[in-house]
């Protein structure tokens, strides 16, 4: 299986932003991830980032970060 890269602005709510999200998805789904841009504070986040892996695999980490809660818009 080839790995694929993906481009997305992701913003996730307060309550995640302790959470190590990206950690979890590159563990769960084998996904690599490389930010290009990031705003956090301690009211919301903002991430502009790739993610690199199967189609299969980034599909579930999408899938996964949208029933967390966060805002996804591939760019």
């Amino acid at each position: 299986m080839s790995a694929t890269i993906r481009k997305f602005n992701l913003s996730f709510p307060q309550k995640l932003i302790r959470e190590p999200i990206l950690f979890n998805i590159s563990n769960k789904f084998g996904i690599v991830f490389n930010i290009s841009r990031a705003n956090v504070n301690d009211e919301v986040g903002y991430l502009e980032l790739s993610l690199e892996g199967t189609d299969d695999a980034v599909d579930q980490a999408i899938k996964y970060l949208s029933e967390r809660g966060v805002t996804i818009n591939e760019s």
